[in-house]
């Protein structure tokens, strides 16, 4: 028994949770973990000195609360050693529970949170104002991780500094020519898989939200990306499309700027994707996000075909990796 599980043991105790049914929950690719138990409370284990942080959980769970929408209630937060208890959703995670007759609806509910979201964090703006502000250079820094991880580490391909810089400047002026407004509330972990479906009269409150501790203040679009976008359960084209138009009847957004910012982020983000799904591999021995390779390379082939992406095209064609090509 590890000294960090009977630090948990510990904090339980003087919590006076039994502990007697208490039942480890498959981790995430983070360093958390998570522990059911009775009286439908969870205990997320969130260590310090791995750059998790409980606090911040805390602080988007009350933004969340604030805005009418269901992420679980805060039982009690240990900022010192990194615990905290929270109210357990149960076990109908989306991905789990969806089959073809509820796919649909269940998709159109999640959109509807999202639309909710950008509504609420219009209105509250006083409530945003500590966030962190999800600009380039915070994209840069994740897409770098498609650089170092899967080219350099996995492809054996070094990249200089002269091409890096060519892939900073292609990747911001797309940035640039979307002209992303970051005014909302990104959960940055938007899907399937971290969606909980609940039994409430209430629409919106039917969507139990976690894994949100990163969220950060930017586009409405990047967690339409990550919803429509997903390689752990890629849409085809069809419900994709559908969604879409549903996402933009609900908003009267326009049709083009949707589609351009969803191509922009998606494309972003499954480069991030790439890099972290093989530094798991490689650094951290998780092999098992290997199997969502073939669906990333998917997803990124299809966004550069956008004219959007006509450079970045160009720079990741000429490394001439058979995944990534046309």
């Amino acid at each position: 028994m590890d000294n960090r599980f009977n630090q948990l043991l510990s904090y339980l105790e003087k919590q006076k949770i039994s502990t007697k049914n208490l039942v480890a929950i498959k981790s995430d690719a983070s360093f958390r973990k998570y522990y059911r138990l009775e009286n439908n409370t969870l205990a997320m284990d969130a260590a310090p000195e791995k750059g998790e942080s409980v606090s911040k959980f805390s602080e988007i769970a009350k933004i969340l609360h604030s805005f009418n929408l269901s992420a679980p209630k805060i039982i009690d937060v240990n900022n010192k050693e990194g615990f905290i208890l929270l109210e357990d959703f149960g076990d109908k995670v989306f991905s789990k529970h969806m089959n073809n007759e509820n796919k649909k609806n269940l998709y159109k509910k999640a959109i509807d949170v999202l639309i909710a979201i950008k509504i609420k964090s219009h209105q509250n703006k006083s409530s945003l104002r500590k966030l962190t502000t999800y600009n380039f250079e915070e994209l840069y820094r994740e897409s770098m991780l498609f650089i170092e991880w899967f080219i350099e580490k996995k492809m054996a391909i070094q990249i200089t500094n002269e091409r890096k810089n060519e892939f900073c400047k292609i990747l911001q002026q797309a940035f640039l020519n979307i002209k992303s407004q970051n005014d909302t509330l990104v959960l940055r972990d938007y899907h399937v898989d971290n969606l909980i479906l609940k039994d409430h009269k209430d629409p919106l409150k039917q969507v139990g939200l976690i894994d949100f501790q990163d969220a950060l203040l930017g586009s409405s679009f990047y967690d339409i990306a990550s919803l429509l976008e997903d390689v752990r359960m890629p849409l085809n084209e069809n419900e994709k499309e559908e969604l879409i138009k549903y996402y933009i009847n609900m908003t009267n957004e326009n049709y083009e700027t949707v589609l351009k910012e969803i191509n922009f982020f998606s494309l972003q983000r499954n480069l991030k994707i790439l890099g972290i799904f093989n530094r798991l591999a490689i650094r951290d021995g998780k092999v098992r996000y290997l199997k969502y390779l073939p669906a990333t390379f998917n997803f990124i082939k299809s966004n550069l075909k956008s004219s959007l992406f006509s450079d970045m095209k160009s720079w990741i064609e000429e490394l001439k990796i058979k995944e990534l090509q046309s």
